[in-house]
C-alpha cells in the first residue's frame, strides 16, 4: 500500500492540542522541547495554557510546524510507514519539507517564526 501525508496550515491549532498523543509518545514533548530551545520560550506550555498567545501568528506557525512534525514522528515510530509523497496546505508545506528531510527541524522553526513575524508586521494594529 502506498501512503501520502498532507500537513495542515495555520488555523487548525487548538488549546491542548496533542496532549493525549504526548501521553503515549514521548517524541511529542521532545519535539516541542527542541522547538522551545530554538525559540527561547516554552512552546509546549503555550499550546496547553494560553489560547490568546497560541492564536498570535508568530506563535501559531512554529506551534503548527512542531505539532505536525511531532505527529509524523509519533506515527512513524510505531509503524513501518514510508510515505511516497508529502504535501502541506500553506504553512503545512514547511512541515512537509521538515518531515521529508529536505529542511532541518531547527531551521524550519526559525524560518516559520521569521515568516510569521513578517506576516504579522504587514497587518495594521
Amino acid at each position: 500500500m502506498k501512503y501520502a501525508i498532507i500537513f495542515p496550515g495555520q488555523g487548525s491549532q487548538s488549546l491542548g492540542m496533542l496532549s493525549d498523543l504526548a501521553d503515549n509518545f514521548p517524541i511529542v514533548k521532545d519535539t516541542f522541547s527542541e522547538a522551545s530551545d530554538v525559540l527561547g520560550f516554552d512552546l509546549w506550555a503555550l499550546t496547553q495554557e494560553d489560547q490568546d498567545a497560541l492564536n498570535q501568528t508568530q506563535n501559531t506557525q512554529p506551534a503548527m510546524l512542531a505539532a505536525g512534525y511531532a505527529t509524523y514522528l509519533a506515527l512513524t515510530s510505531k509503524n513501518d510507514l514510508s510515505p511516497v509523497c508529502m504535501a502541506g496546505h500553506s504553512l503545512g508545506e514547511y512541515t512537509a519539507l521538515v518531515a521529508s528531510g529536505a529542511l532541518g527541524f531547527s531551521d524550519g522553526i526559525k524560518l516559520v517564526r521569521k515568516r510569521a513575524e513578517l506576516m504579522q508586521s504587514a497587518v495594521p494594529a
